[in-house]
């Protein structure tokens, strides 16, 4: 995140004289516009008479060179993170054998005792996952668990530090000894390809990943010796693999790899590679390549997911891809081996819905097949469900359009035809017809688009008979205005009709568990859900936590809402949600009748109750009618 803000503010500086949208920087960082809003509401925490940024809705500028100058001049953009700086706290806690001691880790990272002492207690959380722990022996701090634990703790640290999208850094930190990341890679890619292995980008990072954790341990001399019996691999192409790979490395880093090291190098390679190249099937020939059993349960699954979410269908490409994923992900699982995902968090902070869906199929492994999925796991279904949005035209939100014209001879079929391409995502063609057969008092939708120049009773576009680039710029600017104005009206009308003052509350002196306890009891109590809703939101939060950004959003993923509601938690001074402070929740449940409209918009809900900056101001009211009154307000003057 330091980075990605480093590069905004240089971005604003070598344009100081431009107003730059929220939408060209989220193209530069290739984040949400909410992610932008965010990191402009950092720059701005410690500028209160005169903000760094100022923003309108011309988008964002510096407010002046002597703030931008000053902010340079203060050093402050180059302060670690406490997230970065803990996990350079663990990695020297993983490395030293003999502890560190306390004293000399704060002179070290230029911070005081209290506040190593703080990231202490942070990292037990963050590490809570791994039969690790932290110990002080008066003044030196020493990690124990097995050397597995460590390294798996390991991964987890350089993917979340050194991914940049989807690849890694050339040179991969967080590690004792430098490496080439590229070199190795492409040396594991030729080895894969003369053995008739095939591993796809994700999997072959992770493969690598481990390889280099697994080789700076050893040269660190920090070895497995457990017994392991290597005699089921013999026969496998991925233990001839792992021989191989085993001559390369001692070779090239003058280790010695024992057969605890080897066994766990095939385990490495049987989950991040296949004997089948998947780019050659699809709908029409998996049967040949997968188990019908596999075939079976992704069909099950995507059937429930469409009966959840009142989705379109998935055609059979879809589910022939989706299908290959399950049967490596239960390969996975029987191996008690997990794939990383760099990019877990930001899909989760920037495509709720989707990763909400990927979170019901989580859920349906586990209930039906005894399959517990971590996030990212969840994350890479994630990908799947967001290739369907993507594709799928129809799931999108659209205006509707009266297309007129003077008929002679059918010369508006070709502007109807480039409208219709060029706009397929966001307009659907409701009318086309004559302006001589138009009868206004029967026709309605939501645009007409005309090439005859008359007065309408609705909102208008008049075009030339044949379009030019300037037509084409007017219906683009005008479209985008008009759904972005029908998905806030819409947000507006279902949202203001769910909440209810009996379920507002404000300052609930209380943890996660007790509060959604509390909440769940009052929705129930008050008829708007189910017995059994209790149980399910706690069943979705024990999946992967509903926190996103600053606001926590529990809900049930069955459908146990006697009607839609949502109840509302303020927490001005900050609430724990696991690895979140969050300072709002809002409880959700959904009836099966607003279940469609629900996943059009919960999108822009997170997006609300995630911009800092209102949500700042929304925390501070006291009673439900000023919160109801702030909503209004911030939604009338904001584009959602």
């Amino acid at each position: 995140m330091k980075d990605n803000i480093s590069t905004l503010l240089d971005y604003l500086w070598h344009h100081y004289e431009s107003w730059i949208s929220a939408a060209e920087l989220s193209q530069l960082l290739h984040v949400s516009t909410r992610q932008i809003r965010k990191y402009i509401s950092i720059l701005n925490e410690e500028h209160v008479e005169e903000p760094l940024v100022i923003s309108t809705n011309k988008g964002y500028k510096l407010s002046s060179t002597e703030q931008y100058l000053r902010y340079r001049e203060s050093g402050k953009h180059n302060l670690e993170t406490p997230q970065t700086r803990q996990n350079l706290i663990i990695q020297k806690l993983i490395s030293s054998k003999n502890g560190i001691d306390i004293f000399d880790l704060a002179q070290e990272l230029y911070v005081s005792e209290s506040t190593v002492d703080n990231d202490i207690r942070s990292i037990r959380k963050m590490i809570s996952a791994y039969q690790i722990g932290i110990r002080k022996e008066k003044d030196v701090l020493f990690i124990d668990g097995s050397e597995k634990e460590k390294r798996q703790l390991m991964s987890r640290l350089i993917t979340s530090d050194s991914y940049d999208n989807f690849v890694l850094k050339d040179e991969v930190r967080l590690l004792t000894y430098h490496y080439h990341f590229w070199d190795f890679r492409k040396n594991l890619s030729d080895i894969f390809s003369r053995n008739n292995l095939f591993a796809n980008d994700y999997t072959l990072n992770n493969t690598a990943l481990h390889l280099i954790v697994m080789i700076d341990r050893i040269r660190s001399s920090c070895i497995l010796h457990e017994q392991v019996d290597l005699t089921p691999f013999f026969e496998t192409p991925q233990y001839t693999v792992a021989r191989e790979i085993r001559e390369y490395i001692e070779e090239a880093y003058a280790i010695q790899i024992n057969d605890a090291e080897l066994y766990n190098l095939t385990l490495i390679i049987m989950n991040n590679t296949t004997m089948i190249d998947y780019s050659f099937i699809n709908g029409s020939n998996i049967s040949s390549f997968i188990e019908q059993r596999y075939i079976d349960i992704a069909h099950t699954v995507i059937h429930n997911v469409e009966e959840c979410y009142l989705l379109d269908p998935f055609d059979e490409e879809f589910i022939a891809k989706f299908t290959i994923h399950v049967k490596n992900l239960f390969n996975r699982v029987e191996h008690n081996y997990y794939a990383k995902n760099p990019l877990t968090a930001k899909i989760k902070s920037t495509y709720p819905l989707i990763y909400d869906i990927a979170v019901y199929i989580a859920q349906q492994f586990k209930d039906m097949y005894d399959i517990i999925l971590n996030e990212d796991e969840i994350a890479f279904i994630s990908f799947h469900i967001g290739s369907y949005f993507e594709n799928n035209v129809q799931s999108k939100n659209k205006l509707t359009v009266l297309f007129l014209y003077a008929d002679y001879y059918s010369l508006h079929q070709n502007t109807l035809e480039k409208i219709s391409r060029r706009f397929e995502d966001k307009v659907t063609i409701k009318y086309a017809m004559s302006i001589h057969s138009y009868q206004p008092s029967l026709l309605h939708a939501d645009l007409i688009i005309s090439t005859v120049e008359t007065p309408f009773p609705q909102p208008s576009i008049i075009i030339h008979p044949f379009l030019i680039e300037k037509d084409m710029n007017q219906l683009e600017n005008t479209i985008t205005k008009m759904l972005a104005e029908k998905n806030k009206n819409k947000l507006k009308e279902f949202l203001f009709d769910l909440f209810d003052p009996r379920l507002f509350y404000t300052n609930m002196n209380m943890d996660r568990t007790r509060l959604i306890q509390t909440l769940c009891n009052d929705a129930i109590r008050l008829d708007y859900a189910d017995a059994s809703f209790t149980t399910d939101v706690f069943a979705r939060e024990h999946m992967s936590s509903t926190a996103f950004e600053d606001a926590a959003v529990p809900h049930s993923l069955a459908s146990n809402a006697k009607k839609s509601f949502i109840s509302v938690v303020l927490c001005p001074q900050g609430m724990e949600w696991g690895t979140h402070e969050v300072h709002i929740v809002t409880l959700l449940g959904v009836h099966d009748d607003s279940r469609k409209l629900f996943a059009q918009i919960f999108d822009h809900l997170i997006e609300i109750l995630s911009e800092p900056s209102f949500l700042n101001e929304l925390v501070t009211c006291q009673d439900y009618d000023s919160f109801i009154q702030k909503l209004t307000h911030y939604m009338d003057a904001v584009d959602v």
